[in-house]
């Protein structure tokens, strides 16, 4: 009985990680793709990475950001918690409106969550927009 415990323990425990490493695999690509998507202002589809409870607040505040152009998305610091599932992002956005031309930059501090089972989930955005003075 020993004998055939310890192999699958063995077997359980690499199965873990490699979900684990998924996870974290997908949280890396949807945070490239909804930065990306940010820095295109193509808002109506970075949107879609919201999470369902800010959803509608996210799309409102869609409408602030009409006349501002994006010049550069910068992720500064990234603050993976493996056991939580949940990452804490800091990205700058450098931008500018169309009734001022001079460049800003603001500070986005994104929250993300994974939502879902172990291997079958979405990592969503947990936050907003940042607002763009």
């Amino acid at each position: 009985m020993q004998k055939l415990f310890l192999p699958l323990l063995i077997a359980a425990t690499l199965i873990s990680c490699a979900t684990q490493q998924n996870i974290k695999a997908d949280f890396e690509k949807n945070l490239k793709n909804y930065n990306e998507l940010v820095r295109w202002r193509q808002f109506e589809d970075a949107s879609l990475l919201a999470a369902d409870s800010i959803s509608g607040e996210y799309r409102e505040r869609l409408k602030s950001v009409k006349n501002v152009a994006m010049v550069d998305c910068r992720v500064m610091n990234v603050t993976y918690d493996e056991k939580k599932n949940t990452a804490e992002v800091t990205v700058e956005i450098d931008y500018y409106t169309h009734s001022s031309p001079r460049m800003r930059t603001v500070t986005d501090h994104q929250k993300w969550a994974y939502q879902g089972k172990e291997g079958k989930g979405l990592w969503r955005l947990m936050s907003l927009l940042p607002e763009f003075p």
